[in-house]
């Protein structure tokens, strides 16, 4: 046999297993033939629709009687049921348009925050600004250092109670107007913070960056 010869019939035979194989896999006749053959048993369960097998994997099945329990009707359900299905005829007037519902009529205005009956306060931040009480203050020897700060106290006095007023109620008038006297406290701490290193005056330096760390937490 010359080796193409060979190769033809190494080929046929492969093709033929591969065949049988296939057909041992997805074709029931021959897979119960192989399993014969190989002395394999495979057990058979019972398919839903069929009554040849007798044989079950838990036991053969028993009849199960049921038990009939007679429950009374409710008459209040069968009331509501009946009502559901039922047309009612009402004696009386028509109904009436509703002003500002109906088609041609102008929707009422937006309710604004001083319509609202109940005002629910919203929660105040975490960390509040320190009241100009709790700063410690210092007294300064120069005049015109003392009246800068001075001015300073005063303005962030008025700037904190805004910003109480606003955690509790921020209206856009709140914002507006504390922005505006947060960012002219700012401007008047770094000129006296200039001013007071100029003088050497180093308690009215802490007292300044005091006051700028807590206007500093004023969030508008």
């Amino acid at each position: 046999m010359t080796a193409r010869n060979k190769k033809i019939a190494w080929w046929g035979i492969g093709v033929v297993v591969a065949v049988l194989v296939l057909l041992y896999f997805f074709y029931p006749p021959v897979h119960k033939l192989g399993n014969k053959l190989l002395g394999r048993s495979e057990k058979e369960y019972p398919k839903p629709d069929s009554l040849k097998v007798d044989e079950f994997e838990y036991g053969a099945p028993q009849d199960l009687k049921g038990e009939i329990i007679d429950v009374p009707r409710d008459s209040l359900l069968d009331s509501l049921m009946l009502a559901d299905t039922t047309s009612l005829f009402i004696d009386g007037p028509d109904p009436a348009p509703i002003p500002g519902f109906g088609d041609n009529d102008q929707l009422p205005p937006m309710p604004s925050d001083q319509d609202m009956p109940i005002k629910i306060a919203p929660v105040k931040p975490e960390e509040m600004p320190a009241s100009l009480e709790d700063i410690e203050h210092y007294a300064s020897s120069n005049a015109t250092v003392n009246a800068k700060l001075t001015a300073c106290r005063n303005d962030y006095k008025k700037l904190h109670d805004l910003y109480s007023e606003y955690v509790i109620q921020p209206t856009s008038e709140y914002k507006e107007i504390g922005s505006k006297l947060k960012k002219e406290l700012l401007d008047a701490l770094s000129q006296l913070m200039k001013v007071a290193q100029g003088a050497n005056d180093s308690n009215c330096e802490e007292e300044t960056a005091a006051l700028r760390r807590e206007v500093n937490k004023m969030k508008f």
